[in-house]
């Protein structure tokens, strides 16, 4: 009994070392909460609904306070993830200036319909004013930044 709790100790020490190891690797602070860690958040049509615009509505009308970035892509597609990685350090960069986002295409079906996504990886580069930009495909992360750049400069 004594082995077994002490074998489940160490295996949470190591689980809890390797999560601090992630978010040193990528500058942040683990306070025991994933999501903290990893700056690109996933989300789900719905809470796209409610945290960046209303995707049903005939007019794009944004309701976040910041700029948005949205990776749409597929758990398959072998080029989403080397975006994954790209993109976290992209957003690391953006940190408090524009919020970033991930939806499954294959879980979010209609979201991905009415931007006609066709290819992934997908972005959706949404300023706070005028129409969203996407780029398709994967980049460098300098590249990535001064696409953002310019989609939010305009």
């Amino acid at each position: 009994m004594l082995r077994k709790l002490l074998f489940m100790v160490l295996l949470m020490a190591a689980a809890m070392s390797a999560q601090d190891a992630v978010a040193q690797q990528y500058g942040l602070a683990y306070d025991g909460d994933l999501d903290t860690i990893y700056t690109v958040r996933p989300i789900n049509q719905e809470e796209f609904r409610e945290r960046i615009a209303d995707w049903t509505a005939r007019d794009w009308v944004m309701v976040s306070e910041r700029p948005v970035v949205v990776d749409f892509y597929a758990d398959w597609c072998q080029p989403c993830k080397r975006l994954d990685a790209i993109l976290r350090q992209v957003a690391q960069h953006y940190e408090g200036t524009v919020d970033f986002y991930r939806i499954d295409v294959d879980k979010n079906s209609e979201i991905s319909d009415v931007f006609q996504i066709r290819s992934v990886p997908f972005l959706l580069i949404c300023p706070l004013k005028g129409e969203p930009k996407s780029v398709i495909g994967v980049y460098p992360q300098k590249e990535f930044i001064r696409v953002i750049n310019q989609a939010l400069s305009q």
